[in-house]
């Protein structure tokens, strides 16, 4: 299998594939039971993969890696914009969602999609977006930009929706 983007999901063939450094907090354990989803993160993919794991909270981070072969059914940023149609009304309500369909057209032209909370509800289902949940646009441009068109970017998605932008 290939190099996994950051920011892509992946699920895991069993939670016992993940490699750490010491045990998993109660709360790792507990997400991975309800879903075996993790994060790619940067980093080296030469032996490893680096992944992470996030729980309901914003301060429960877990990192880890996975080898090569343990994983199946990739979410990329941009995959995860297609599963919008699938959100419940009140979930669609929520100020982070309704930022996301704000700047759909403004991204249009753009190789992009969403990442964060919103990513992992939309892949998993699980209700992970609250209501002061911010928006994390994920981008990838094949022709490059320059500093000044970036920032011209950048600032329209603040106006638009007071986004963040990963790019």
């Amino acid at each position: 299998m290939g190099r996994l983007a950051p920011h892509t999901l992946v699920s895991l063939q069993s939670p016992d594939v993940l490699l750490t450094s010491g045990p998993l907090p109660d709360w790792v354990t507990d997400m991975l039971a309800a879903t075996p989803v993790v994060i790619v993160r940067r980093g080296p993919q030469t032996t490893t993969i680096p992944v992470g794991i996030r729980g309901y909270q914003k301060s429960q981070r877990f990192a880890a890696a996975i080898m090569p072969t343990d994983w199946q059914a990739p979410v990329t940023p941009a995959m995860a914009l297609n599963r919008l149609p699938e959100l419940t009304a009140a979930r669609r309500q929520l100020p982070a969602f309704q930022k996301l369909a704000r700047v759909q057209s403004l991204l249009s032209a753009y190789d992009w999609g969403v990442g964060g909370s919103l990513q992992f509800e939309l892949a998993t289902g699980l209700p992970m977006v609250n209501p002061n949940s911010d928006l994390d646009i994920i981008m990838q441009r094949p022709a490059p930009m320059s500093p000044a068109q970036a920032l011209q970017l950048i600032e329209r998605l603040k106006v638009i929706a007071g986004a963040h932008a990963d790019i």
